[in-house]
C-alpha cells in the first residue's frame, strides 16, 4: 500500500514548547481586568515594587487594581498564555522579565518591541527591578506604553 504522507519542509525547523495545563485558580491573580491588560512577572530575590508599577500605569491612565490583571508566577510555576487568554480575553499583555517561551508562546524575544497578534498586543521587557534601576530601560518602556495606550495606531501588526 502506497502512502500519501507528505512531510512539511518546515517541520524540523519549528520550535516546540511545552504548554502547561495550569489552571486559572492556581495562579496568583490581582485586579479586575476592566481594560483587559494582563501583566505577568516572576517572583525573584528582589522585592516587587508595586508602587513603581502603579506609577508607570498611572502615566497612561491605567489603574493597577481596576484595569489590569497582575499575575505573579513562582519560580517553579508554569504558565500558558493560551489557557489564561480563554478566561481573561486580553487586549494587551506585558511580560516583565519572562521570555515568551516560558509563557507558552512561540515568539522571538525582542525586548521593548510591541507585537500585535490576533487582537492582542504583546510587550516583553526586563524585570521591573531592572527597569527601575536603568534610565534607558525606563525610557524604552515609556515609549512602548505610549504606543500601546496613547497612540495605538503606531502599533505593528503581525499575523504569527
Amino acid at each position: 500500500m502506497k502512502s500519501n504522507f507528505i512531510l512539511n519542509p518546515d517541520f524540523f525547523s519549528t520550535n516546540l514548547y511545552i504548554v502547561s495545563d495550569e489552571k486559572k485558580s492556581a495562579l496568583n491573580l490581582l485586579g479586575s481586568n476592566q481594560k483587559h491588560l494582563i501583566i505577568v512577572y516572576r517572583t525573584d530575590k528582589t522585592e516587587f515594587d508595586k508602587t513603581f508599577l502603579e506609577k508607570i500605569l498611572g502615566a497612561v491612565h491605567y489603574d493597577l487594581e481596576q484595569d489590569t490583571t497582575l499575575i505573579e508566577l513562582r519560580e517553579d510555576q508554569n504558565f500558558s498564555f493560551q489557557n489564561i487568554s480563554k478566561s481573561l480575553t486580553p487586549r494587551h499583555f506585558i511580560s516583565l522579565g519572562i521570555p515568551p517561551k516560558e509563557l507558552g508562546l512561540n515568539l522571538t524575544n525582542h525586548l521593548y518591541q510591541i507585537r500585535n497578534i490576533e487582537n492582542c498586543s504583546f510587550l516583553f521587557t526586563n524585570s521591573l527591578s531592572e527597569i527601575e534601576k536603568d534610565k534607558n530601560k525606563k525610557a524604552a518602556l515609556w515609549g512602548c506604553l505610549q504606543t500601546m495606550f496613547i497612540n495605538p495606531e503606531n502599533e505593528t501588526d503581525d499575523k504569527r
